[in-house]
């Protein structure tokens, strides 16, 4: 039992990785999309800058799946590669439909796969409330400096 526990944790090791690597390249980009279009950005651009980031995000995540699939396979638990990817896939969403189980040796792999997914789906959300405070927050700071009424903070004023 304590080989499939150090296995399944040695699992979620890899995938916090592969989630930590992606998050770290999202935040470089964003930084670069600050740099490139602080705040005259156009909803247009926003929009495609936060579809970016979901979409990698989840292939992230879709990925992560795909190596706890991968995991079950080497220890002969499923064949059916749809039905593998199904079954991990619930785990890892913590859905947990029940319709299939996994060998009793093996069940702590679908809990240690849901609480990977817990953390990564949590990771994501997190990344994306971040970047979008981010957008926001800057372009509050760009109106109050640049359309606040003379005299009221944060107001540029220009000597004469």
């Amino acid at each position: 039992m304590h080989y499939y526990i150090f296995l399944g944790y040695g699992m979620v090791v890899i995938c916090m990785a592969i989630q930590c690597v992606l998050v770290s390249l999202l935040l470089k980009g964003f930084y670069a999309f600050e740099r490139k279009h602080p705040i005259e950005a156009s909803i247009a651009l926003i929009s495609t800058f936060l579809f970016a980031v979901l979409l990698v995000l989840f292939a992230g995540n879709l990925l992560q799946v795909g190596l706890w699939s991968w995991l079950f396979v080497a220890l002969g638990e499923f064949t059916d590669l749809g039905t593998l990817y199904y079954h991990s896939l619930v785990n890892f969403t913590t859905l947990g439909y029940g319709d299939m189980l996994m060998k009793g040796h093996f069940r702590i792999f679908g809990a240690l796969e849901a609480a990977n997914g817990v953390l990564m789906l949590g990771l994501t959300t997190s990344v994306l409330f971040s970047a979008v405070n981010g957008i926001m927050r800057r372009r509050m700071q760009w109106h109050e400096n640049n359309h606040a009424l003379p005299g009221e903070p944060g107001t540029r004023q220009e000597n004469p």
